[in-house]
């Protein structure tokens, strides 16, 4: 058995914290024992009875203070780590997720600690130049290279550690490692009853309503189909995406459903699900559509999509903000998909993954 730690901002709601939960599902349907740290007591998702140790209520205080507050929770951190090695069974593995919990790690100073990449931060920066914001994508550029640098990394998806290649970053090393997916579970939590009562056919969009995640080129794309499905948006309301409905003339069409804690029976029951992200990581809900038999269209941005839309999949990736491109491909997904290949997703399966994980450190998969 061996001792796994990981660590996030918080549990929210968004891709990156459901990897952290994934992950720990993973160690510990394999005996581990798992322990997940929290910068603060927010937790959105059923964590299903995991260990969590919450460093503070809302750090909002601790981020006033920036690299002091950092520097606080740190020490935080570094005692309930040494607390739980206090019976001689050191940490076999810490893993910290999200630049915010990355500088609380680094400043704790953490033996066997590797650093999740997440998503493309050259593509970030970038943004910040676009729009005017320089000396904020200074710090960012400056701050990555700070954290990462001599450190251990694992990149979510090959775009990823390219990405991180191409920003100059002297990692001491970086190994792709997929997040992991237990596909019985997924399908399990499909036929479980659902939250909402959906009728009829429909298109799907499971993103947050970010910047980043595009809406506004979705909405654009769907306006421009033929009198296609109704289209669903699994994402908390917001008065900016209410208020882009409205100005495009699709609130007879388009219906926000909210924060779902088990979405898998409304993807499922999806006719077609809709990424339309300008950068991503390793998209989860993409997997997760196509382990569920549900046929899915994507922007082909920086890391990810082509990475899991292969073979004759390839055909439904669309150019990066772009609608004319999305509604062609979404066009083309209503009218023919092909046979989703399971084997092909063997990758992202949890017994592959952790495998992986199990060869860090020198972690010994028979033990």
């Amino acid at each position: 058995m061996k001792k796994i730690g990981l660590i996030a901002p918080n549990l929210a709601g968004s891709g990156a914290e459901k990897v952290v939960l994934h992950l720990a599902e993973m160690f510990e349907k394999e005996g581990n024992e798992v322990h997940i740290f929290l910068l603060e007591n927010i937790v959105s998702y059923d964590t299903k009875g995991a260990t969590i140790h919450c460093l503070s209520q809302r750090r909002t205080l601790f981020k006033f203070f920036k690299g002091f507050g950092d520097f606080l929770l740190a020490r935080r951190l570094r005692k309930k780590i040494n607390l739980l090695s206090a019976d001689g069974v050191p940490f076999d593995l810490i893993a910290s997720n999200l630049p915010a919990a990355d500088r609380v790690t680094e400043k704790a100073n953490l033996p066997h600690c590797q650093y999740l990449i997440h998503t493309s931060y050259s593509l970030e920066i970038e943004e910040f130049r676009k729009r005017g914001k320089r000396y904020r994508a200074h710090k960012k550029e400056k701050l990555y290279h700070r954290l990462y640098t001599d450190k251990d990394l694992i990149a979510v998806a090959e775009g990823i550690k390219h990405d991180l290649v191409k920003m100059g970053i002297p990692f001491r090393s970086c190994k792709v490692i997929y997040n992991p997916f237990d596909f019985n579970i997924i399908r399990d939590r499909a036929r479980e009853e659902s939250e909402l009562n959906i009728e009829g056919e429909y298109l799907l969009s499971a993103s947050a309503f970010r910047p980043v995640k595009r809406h506004d080129i979705l909405l654009k794309a769907y306006r421009k189909l033929d009198n296609p499905p109704p289209l669903k948006l699994l994402c908390k309301g917001d008065p900016k995406l209410e208020n882009l409905i409205v100005e495009l003339g699709l609130q007879e069409r388009v219906e926000i459903l909210g924060f779902v804690k088990n979405p898998y029976s409304v993807i499922q029951n999806a006719r077609l699900l809709i990424l339309s992200s300008e950068r991503e990581g390793l998209p989860t809900v993409l997997i997760e559509a196509l382990i569920l038999g549900t046929a899915v269209v994507s922007t082909d941005c920086i890391s990810g999509p082509s990475e899991i839309l292969t073979g004759e999949m390839q055909r439904y990736l669309a150019n990066v903000n772009d609608a004319s491109s999305l509604a062609e491909k979404i066009g083309l997904a209503l009218e023919k998909y092909p046979e989703i290949e399971y084997t092909a997703l063997e990758k992202f399966s949890s017994e592959t993954v952790y495998r992986k994980y199990m060869e860090l450190h020198q972690l010994s998969y028979s033990s």
